[in-house]
């Protein structure tokens, strides 16, 4: 799910206009769902600080999740998702 959302909400342009040299760049995200369901401590890692802010920003728009459960009680689950950009 929060692969799609990415997907459709990241600026794909975004990469081609910074001036980058062409090829793959990895991205990785880290945050955390807590038991009330939101997305909280988003971080970033990427090749640029524009990318890094778009990232962030897009993380930001999740709808609120389904939160991790063990022993019948609902936890806070830490997430962390690496992808790659393509440059031209």
């Amino acid at each position: 799910m929060v692969q799609k959302h990415f997907s459709r909400k990241f600026d794909a342009e975004l990469p081609n206009e910074l001036g980058l040299s062409s090829g793959r760049k990895r991205v990785f995200i880290g945050f955390k769902i807590d038991r009330n369901g939101n997305v909280v401590n988003i971080r970033a890692k990427a090749p640029h600080p524009k990318i890094k802010s778009e990232v962030i920003s897009v993380m930001k728009k999740l709808p609120k999740m389904t939160p991790g459960r063990q022993r019948g009680k609902a936890v806070g689950v830490k997430y962390n998702i690496p992808f790659t950009l393509i440059v031209e």
